[in-house]
């Protein structure tokens, strides 16, 4: 257990299961924004062979996240956060120092977990995969990314499946959550951890890809049938928050689900840090700044994040980078 306690607030993070205690402590209520960001998203991949036409990050060329420079955020974060999730532009497992980057959060009791598309993947990756807290496939359909989530289970490492919510995805995923078996078998669904739901963003290589975007029935519905089935899937459900937002959009969500279903954590509880060292509220941003002194002096005092968080603020279902 990994706790933060500075007076106004505490956090308990189970490192092992991942759950987590955020409240408000001294007469304090619930915070909301840190003082630090919990969870840091770190692009350690500056750039990707796989070329998708549907990526976020774009299809922009730089060189990877130095050693020396992953080093030097961890330095600064360890006391405050509770884990990072490695990502950027490709596989982070290719990354050139990926075993040490994953020793280094391990040695600073900080939990790393990555994205990886499974091409490719290494009895290497795999061994080191096994001290991270979860890996998750990004979920392609092809012969890779199956071959993949079998030998992630097989090593009993906790294995998630990024599955992306647009307006063609959601036909499979209806049938999905209605209990049919949409991989034929080519998934052990008692042995996955959770299927996490990704909104499609029309944002870098997918800007003109509008057509893709879920219309309001397909939301509702979604949301109606992980009401209804929760409880009978093998597998866990989640969502990201962009999608979470665009349910709370268009539905009426009671009380309780407000409980499990968050508006944009973005510059509050998270926060991305690019290859090259410049630090945004989350990676479907375009505009960063450049880490020149602390990232905690960036996250109090930049007019980037302030901004970003007063429009959240005052419209908390919508998005400030996407408009929506």
């Amino acid at each position: 257990m990994k706790i933060v306690n500075n007076g106004e607030y505490e956090i308990r993070f189970n490192q092992k299961t991942g759950a987590m205690l955020l409240q408000g402590v001294n007469g304090h209520p619930d915070p909301k924004k840190l003082k630090y960001p919990l969870l840091m998203d770190i692009g350690i991949m500056g750039h990707c062979h796989n070329q998708c036409h549907f990526c976020y990050q774009g299809r922009i060329n730089q060189p990877n996240m130095t050693l020396d420079n992953f080093k030097r955020i961890i330095d600064e974060v360890r006391d405050d956060v509770m884990q990072v999730a490695l990502g950027g532009r490709g596989d982070p497992n290719k990354h050139e120092d990926f075993e040490k980057i994953i020793e280094y959060c391990n040695e600073n009791n900080v939990v790393p977990n990555y994205t990886t598309s499974g091409k490719n993947l290494t009895d290497r990756e795999l061994e080191i995969s096994k001290n991270c807290g979860a890996v998750a496939v990004s979920m392609y359909n092809s012969d890779y990314t199956f071959y993949s989530l079998k030998r992630l289970m097989k090593k009993n490492i906790k294995t998630n499946i990024h599955f992306i919510f647009d307006g063609l995805s959601y036909f499979p995923i209806e049938d999905l959550l209605k209990g049919k078996d949409i991989w034929h078998g080519k998934v052990d669904l008692d042995r996955l951890n959770a299927i996490i739901f990704l909104l499609f963003k029309p944002v870098g290589a997918a800007r003109k890809m509008t057509m893709f975007q879920a219309v309001n029935y397909q939301f509702e519905n979604f949301y109606d049938l992980i009401r209804k089935n929760s409880n009978n899937l093998k597998f866990k459900v989640g969502m990201d928050s962009c999608l979470s937002n665009k349910i709370q959009q268009r539905m009426k969500i009671s009380s309780f689900e407000k409980t499990f279903m968050g508006n944009c954590d973005s510059a509050r509880y998270s926060v991305y840090v690019s290859p090259d060292m410049k630090l945004l509220p989350c990676s479907f941003g375009s505009e960063g700044v450049e880490i020149k002194s602390s990232i905690k002096n960036l996250w109090d005092n930049s007019n980037l994040f302030n901004d970003f968080r007063l429009k959240t603020d005052l419209y908390p279902t919508v998005c400030p980078i996407m408009k929506g």
